[in-house]
């Protein structure tokens, strides 16, 4: 495939990962030029895996990454996750780049991108207090953001899909009326 397509892409999923809303009030400005870059020189091919343990932890390693790369004021673990989990999420859409790196192999171990739309969704369609309050991107922690993967995972599993695809469903609140 002509590797010049897959750059731009990549550009591409990027800069969709971290648009206007994506992390508003959540840093400093100049922050979202900083994670969309990057993004851009991320090594998809990195996160490939064999076992879905083996991908956290590459996850993990990205996410770090991305921490590192941030500014002073702007080092939030929630946040570098979310956007993390974005991009990796648009490029899993993006038939090229999903058939130059195989991430349909990925599939069902992508993360759902948390905010507090997905949070809260999460919170509504599971046991009564089984997840920690929702406060802010900010604020999670690797350990509530798996409590909530684990809540996606298995709703996910009652809707038949995987969990990188309830972003929309609960995002919109479309979960509300159908509940």
């Amino acid at each position: 495939m002509n590797r010049e397509l897959i750059t731009w892409m990549q550009k591409r999923a990027a800069n969709g990962a971290v648009g206007a809303s994506t992390i508003r009030g959540m840093a400093p400005a100049g922050t979202a030029t900083i994670i969309k870059d990057y993004l851009r020189r991320m090594d998809i091919k990195f996160v490939k895996a064999r076992t879905e343990s083996s991908f956290e932890k590459k996850l993990d390693v990205v996410t770090d990454g991305l921490l590192k790369a941030l500014p002073h004021g702007s080092k939030h673990w929630g946040m570098a996750r979310k956007c993390v989990n974005i991009f990796l999420r648009n490029c899993l859409y993006n038939r090229y780049l999903c058939s130059h790196y195989k991430l349909e192999r990925l599939e069902e171990w992508l993360e759902i991108p948390l905010d507090s739309h997905v949070g809260k969704g999460l919170i509504a369609h599971t046991e009564k207090g089984s997840l920690p309050k929702w406060e802010k991107v900010i604020a999670l922690t690797r350990e509530q953001s798996n409590q909530y993967q684990q809540a996606a995972r298995n709703l996910a599993k009652k809707k038949r899909v995987c969990r990188v695809h309830l972003d929309d469903w609960l995002y919109r609140g479309e979960h509300v009326t159908q509940a």
